[in-house]
């Protein structure tokens, strides 16, 4: 009774893919402590998921995260995670240490950041889909229609759309919203998925400026008014 119970928990647990946060903020830990330390840092029975910091290199052909003095192997199988990056490239990988796996030291990487993080700022979405390796291990800004929302796990799996192209995000959190909402995402782009840290409606203002928007518009609207009260007072004036 007891084994037929686990095994019908193991088939949920196996057919459930449930939504699961990335630390992408976890403390940088460099090659070099990891080389001097590798059994603290094995993940097989003691250390979880680090973010090990050094230079990517040999993408191609046994892909390694190294810095000035020695080098990790990287498991490379998840090809999408690599793209838009180029041998040189300071990264912050997420992910886990393995000491010894197969005779040779390892680290399996769930998520790949250009390192420091760059802010890519609100992409559209035809730009973000055509080419998602120039955005790849990027914060990124998406705002677009609601067009899917499932809940899973802890979080919601979504979909936004625009133009007749679409973006997947994963949430972390809870939300209300439902399909044909305009809404606003930000978060880490990694391997065609947007991993949102803020979800939420898209607020915009009743009118617009051609070439400004939001803040900016306000701005130009204050001083536009600014402007005409003064001249309205300098020409009262006798």
């Amino acid at each position: 009774m007891i084994m037929r119970l686990l095994l019908i928990l193991c088939m949920l647990t196996a057919t459930a893919s449930p939504v699961y946060a990335i630390s992408f903020d976890m403390h940088e830990t460099t090659v070099a402590e990891v080389v001097a330390d590798p059994e603290y840092y094995d993940g097989t029975f003691t250390r979880g998921t680090i973010g090990l910091v050094g230079t990517l290199t040999n993408i191609s052909d046994k892909a390694r995260i190294s810095d000035e003095a020695s080098g990790i192997a990287v498991d490379a199988k998840q090809s999408a995670l690599f793209e838009g990056f180029e041998d040189g490239d300071t990264v912050k990988m997420i992910g886990a240490f393995y000491y010894r796996r197969t005779d040779e030291d390892i680290f399996i990487p769930e998520a790949i950041l250009h390192w420091p993080l760059v802010d890519a700022g609100t992409v559209p979405l035809q730009e973000l889909s055509d080419h998602p390796g120039s955005y790849n291990g990027k914060k990124v800004t998406i705002v677009g229609n609601l067009s899917d929302v499932t809940k899973s796990g802890m979080g919601h799996r979504i979909q936004v759309e625009s133009d007749g192209k679409y973006v997947r995000v994963f949430y972390c959190g809870d939300t209300t919203l439902e399909p044909g909402t305009m809404v606003k995402a930000s978060g880490i782009f990694i391997a065609d998925t947007l991993y949102a840290d803020t979800f939420g409606k898209k607020t915009a203002l009743p009118f617009g400026i051609p070439g400004f928007s939001g803040l900016a518009t306000v701005c130009v609207l204050l001083f536009a008014l600014f402007v005409l009260t003064g001249v309205r007072r300098g020409g009262g004036k006798k």
